[in-house]
Formats: C-alpha cells, structure tokens, sequence
C-alpha cells in the first residue's frame, strides 16, 4: 500500500530500509531527546547503529501487529526513492510489560548496569498512560505511533504529517483510538494530525541516584476515532 501526500510518498518500508531508516532516526533526534539517547545507546556511532538496525530489524520480523513505513521523495522522474522518515505503528490490544526483561535483551543493549537500570525505570513508567488508554478500549485495542522520524533536511515536505495521518486513517477504519507518547517539538504536528494532549509531561520516577541524568520530556496524545 502506498500513499502520497505532496511531494512525499508513504510506503511499507523492507528489511534492506531498515539501515538508512536508522541513519534517519539518528540524524532527527541527534542528542535532544533523552529517552531516545538511552533507549538507543550510542545511536550515532557505527556500534551504536549496528546494534539498533539488528533490533529494529528483529522488531519488524517478528512482530504481526506492528506496521514499518517509510517516507521517501524522489529528486525528478524516473529517479530513485529517497528514504527521508520513517514511522512504526502498532495495534495493541494487550498492555505492555512493564519489565523491560520482558522486551528487550537488557545486557546485550544495556551492558552497563548503571545505564540498564535507568532505562527499565523510564520503561515501567513510559508504559503506564498507554496500559491505561488499552484497558480502557474495552479488549478493542489501540493503534499506536511508537516511533517517528524525519530527516532534518527534509522536513517540511510532508512527510511527519503523511506518516501520522496513515496511522489515524488506519485507527479510522477499524475503530480505534491512536496514541503516541510524543517530544514537545512535535506537538504541533500531531496536534494538526487530531491528536489530543492528555498528559503535558508524562512522569518518571527515577530515583535520587539518577538526579544528574536527563529524564525524558514527553507528552501522552490521544485520538479518537472519527467513523
């Protein structure tokens, strides 16, 4: 399936995307996003990348619930796609483990157990607005935006908003809401998307010992479906 919007073209990406997809996942968050920093350590190294396009590549093999897309334009006719957004979302139906074990191969991402530990407190409490919104779905589940990038050279084309709007059609269709736990920098766009701001800053409890890490800045949205 393939959408466009503008000059941006929205599609399934393949296994063979998923390392210029991670360049792109890099490139748009750099260092501002916190939660993105620890949930992919070293994000912009060549180990750092390695490792982040073998889990990415794992998630999209072996999970039937979850949706890869990928924003792409192209520089004149016949000319080849260029891959500049990517997005993942993800029908739930059941709330997520709240055990970061239970999803992840801690050790092997998080080798430091300083670094490990941070990030299964901001996990177990990331989780919590989302868990709430899929009990409250009466065992119809929810649609959600767990990952959206765009190249910072290539924004303002379309793109963030295309890949939203795919997710919220699909919400649309099966009757669902759609989340995300998004950055403040993206607020606006979601908001153009029909999201709506249910928690301005989600809260992570993460203990005195962690007081010099930066926490996460993010808000909880929310969209219900328009039928």
């Amino acid at each position: 399936m393939t959408m466009s919007s503008n000059r941006v073209d929205v599609a399934l990406l393949s296994d063979e995307d998923i390392p210029t997809c991670f360049q792109v996942l890099s490139k748009s968050f750099g260092h501002d996003a916190p939660f993105v920093d620890i949930y992919f350590p070293g994000h912009d190294t060549p180990s750092g990348q390695a490792q982040g396009v073998k889990r990415l590549t794992a998630w999209k093999q072996t999970s039937k619930d979850s949706t890869f897309l990928k924003a792409v334009t192209r520089p004149g006719q016949g000319h080849e796609e260029h891959i500049i957004g990517l997005a993942i979302w993800t029908y739930m139906k059941e709330a997520p483990p709240a055990e970061l074990d239970k999803v992840e191969d801690v050790e092997e991402v998080w080798p430091d157990e300083k670094d490990r530990e941070f990030m299964s407190r901001l996990w177990k409490d990331y989780v919590i607005p989302r868990t709430r919104v899929i009990n409250e779905s009466h065992n119809k589940g929810v649609y959600v935006l767990e990952l959206l990038a765009v190249h910072p050279d290539y924004q303002r084309l379309g793109a963030g908003a295309a890949l939203v709007k795919w997710g919220t059609k699909t919400a649309d269709e099966q009757g669902l809401k759609a989340v995300v736990e998004g950055t403040p920098v993206a607020r606006r766009l979601y908001e153009q998307c029909g999201l709506h701001t249910e928690i301005e800053e989600m809260h992570f409890d993460i203990g005195d010992e962690f007081s010099g890490r930066r926490k996460p800045k993010l808000l909880f949205m929310t969209r219900d479906p328009t039928i």
